[in-house]
């Protein structure tokens, strides 16, 4: 490797001072991992249907959406399939937006360095560019970040790349837990100092950052919490930058980490914009592919949904619950579509069927009383009667035979055929294709060789009978090198929304589990622990950062609903977040008062999204009393914070009352100790209770004796009226 300081000024490419160059965009179609196979054997990850759109034209739109007029789509696995995919898109008409849209094959390219040598070496970029994966969904208004890179370009030629990355909590359901990036920002520059990404089964790693960086940076911000959407301002200078280190391949890991490190080397600056509003995500995983499906059902991703035919390419009909039904669907009778559902056109499903929280494709035919559940059923694909398909993805004419079973986080991969009653066991993936040899490169740049067999005859005379059955048509994929660092358990359950607290039992009671989560390790704690767990960590990074209340409110909302949690749990992470934070503001020495008046009475409206009615508010009260029970000044608290909760009519002086007369509030010790100082605000409560109903006696007693003189004047004024008749 050589490096050689200077080279990479980016004069060469252009001049980026003129803000009308053509707004140019490089696409890496190739995901160069191996997370989505055997899927991607047989196509590219940009080619994938998600929500029954080919994951590519998320990315082409978002495009078009920023401006982009100049589309390289760099290609080296199944360049032939995106090529003429692209050929036969709306993307290559006059009005698609773009005035050049070319695809590159890059055949040799094995990794992201290669891609961008490769381009380096063509010359095509001639300004600033955008460079994104072809897995990219987002709704993120690109204007004004281009106008702050550039600015920032024209004062400082050194500021080669700005990083768009996503405000979310470190759990964060779409980000990737096999590529967990520490980012350290100074603040005041939105300048990325340091970058280190800790490694899937190392999570305790420490990062060691050298101290110079203090000295330059007073203020650094380190930050585990972002997304990385995937979505870069780079400058020409990047791509030289990979062809003068060839030992760059990854664009986070080695190129970012690297620059950064060797700043007095290359004197090169890379930004960070960190964006707290509109929708980005990347496609990394099957466990993104699940979050961000439910995204789009659920409408979290803004405009990006079914019924957006820019985007889903086919019309749908819109019913209650988040269902959608494409042209000519089907249904027998008795058939019965739960929330949460998109069937593509085309598609018919059989009397006595149960369908969920599931994506079905087109043209796709569902037997007589078969269950799925939280599924992702792709096009064309044949499910027989009395099959059972849960939390797996079935892709194209796949076939499932009369009373097959496919359990949780399967993956059956195009042409698969299940003989009668053949039972799928979760986290299993099944191919139709054979593996061969090792070989330098394969269909999604992992480094093996496939092949598909081409007679019928000799595929169900070599099927692995064991997997598929007996007629069976496919073979078990194994692979000891597979990047599954974050397959989650893809649930119907965890699409749904609660609308009151008539689920409020324990998820681990209301659902059917698992051994594990799609391809990750079972974990000794339950699922409704890791849940509270992550909700904790959102909401007490909401605030201690002080987040809008809108913003925390979505996080939580967004968990929720991805875990199909109960407004039960959703009131109790809210607790113990907020009695830790009020804890924590009192070691700093502010008063109960003050510290449980400001935090309370700032976040009223996100409580009042999660406290229904009286049995909400006796149960948010008991919660609060549990936490501040194992808290030191737990009593204090209490005190302070019921008093704030009444004042700010989160809480009602009727559920106060019944809070403290149930039981539960004083099933042992520490609840009967850390409620006494509570004990003189219900006293002050009943008294105040007593002097209204004194007060409003006093009212009825004076209304009665102001009647009775009324009535009296009114006979006198009869007499005297009486008597002036008589004289006269």
């Amino acid at each position: 490797m050589s490096k050689k300081p200077g080279v990479g000024s980016g004069g060469k490419k252009g001049n980026d001072d003129d803000q009308d160059v053509t707004l140019q965009a490089v696409v890496l179609a190739d995901s160069f991992q191996n997370r989505f196979r055997p899927l991607t054997l047989e196509k590219p990850r940009c080619l994938l249907p998600l929500a029954n759109v080919r994951l590519i034209e998320y990315t082409f739109e978002f495009l078009a959406t920023a401006g982009v007029e100049d589309v390289y789509v760099f290609c080296s696995a199944h360049a032939d399939q995106i090529d003429e995919y692209i050929k036969n898109s709306k993307w290559t008409s006059p009005h698609s937006g773009f005035k050049k849209l070319r695809v590159i094959f890059s055949p040799n390219s094995s990794s992201v360095g290669d891609a961008m040598r490769d381009l380096d070496a063509k010359q095509l970029i001639t300004s600033d560019f955008l460079l994104v994966s072809g897995d990219v969904v987002s709704t993120l208004e690109l204007h004004p970040i281009l106008q702050q890179h550039r600015q920032r370009r024209q004062a400082d030629k050194n500021a080669i790349m700005t990083m768009i990355l996503r405000q979310a909590s470190i759990n964060h359901r779409t980000k990737c837990q096999a590529e967990l990036g520490v980012f350290c920002i100074d603040p005041k520059t939105d300048r990325c100092v340091y970058y280190e990404e800790m490694v899937r089964h190392d999570r305790k790693k420490q990062i060691s950052m050298p101290p110079e960086l203090f000295k330059r940076h007073p203020q650094i911000e380190i930050r585990g919490d972002l997304i990385d959407c995937s979505i870069d301002i780079c400058s020409p200078d990047v791509p030289a930058l990979f062809t003068e280190n060839f030992d760059y391949q990854h664009i986070r890991r080695h190129f970012v980490h690297g620059i950064l490190q060797d700043y007095e080397l290359y004197g090169k600056t890379i930004h960070c914009h960190v964006a707290k509003d509109n929708y980005a995500a990347r496609v990394r995983s099957l466990r993104t592919y699940d979050a961000v499906s439910k995204d789009i059902i659920q409408k979290w991703s803004k405009h990006i949904n079914p019924e957006n035919a820019v985007f889903s390419g086919q019309k749908y009909q819109y019913q209650r619950g988040n269902i959608y039904k494409g042209d000519n669907v089907v249904l027998g009778r008795d058939c019965v579509v739960k929330p949460r559902t998109i069937i593509g056109g085309g598609t018919s499903i059989g009397e006595g069927s149960v369908v969920g929280g599931s994506v079905i494709g087109r043209d796709c035919n569902i037997g007589k009383n078969v269950v799925i559940e939280g599924a992702y059923i792709w096009d064309s694909v044949v499910v027989e009667d009395g099959c059972v398909v849960r939390n797996s993805i079935i892709a194209d004419k796949a076939v499932l035979g009369i009373g097959s079973t496919v359990e949780d986080t399967a993956v059956v991969s195009y042409g698969v055929r299940l003989a009668l009653g053949t039972t799928v066991t979760g986290h299993r993936r099944l191919t139709a294709r054979k593996r061969l040899r090792p070989s330098e490169h394969d269909g999604d740049g992992s480094g093996e060789e496939y092949e598909e067999d081409t007679s019928q005859e000799e595929d169900e005379d070599t099927a692995d009978e064991a997997v598929v059955g007996s007629g069976g048509k496919g073979f078990l994929y194994l692979d000891s090198e597979s990047e599954d660092e974050d397959f989650v358990k893809l649930q119907d359950s965890s699409m749904s929304t609660l609308t009151s607290d008539e689920e409020s039992a324990p998820i681990k009671q209301k659902r059917r589990r698992a051994s594990g989560s799609f391809a990750t390790s079972a974990s000794e704690e339950s699922e409704e622990d890791a849940w509270h767990k992550e909700a904790v960590i959102s909401l007490r990074t909401a605030l201690e950062k002080n987040h809008p209340v809108e913003v925390a409110s979505l996080e939580l909302n967004s968990l929720r609903m991805a875990s199909d949690a109960s407004w039960h749990q959703v009131r109790r992470a809210t607790a113990t977040a907020f009695v830790a934070r009020i804890d924590d503001l009192m070691e700093q020495r502010q008063t109960a008062t003050v510290a449980c008046g400001q935090l309370w009475g700032r976040w009223g409206p996100l409580l009042n999204r999660m406290i229904h009615g009286l049995e909400d508010q006796v149960d948010f009260l008991l919660l609060v009393q549990k936490e501040c029970s194992i808290k030191g000044r737990g009593g204090t608290i209490l005190l302070h914070s019921v008093q704030k909760l009444y004042d700010i009519d989160v809480i009602e002086e009727e559920a106060v009352n019944c809070w403290w007369q149930d039981e539960r509030s004083v099933n042992g010790d520490d609840l009967v100790n850390v409620r006494r100082p509570t004990n003189a605000f219900i006293t002050w409560l009943a008294e105040a209770a007593s002097e209204d109903e004194d007060e409003d006696e006093n009212e009825d007693e004076d209304v009665d004796e102001d009647e009775d003189v009324d009535e009296d004047e009114d006979e006198d004024e009869d007499e005297d009226e009486d008597g002036e008749g008589e004289d006269e």
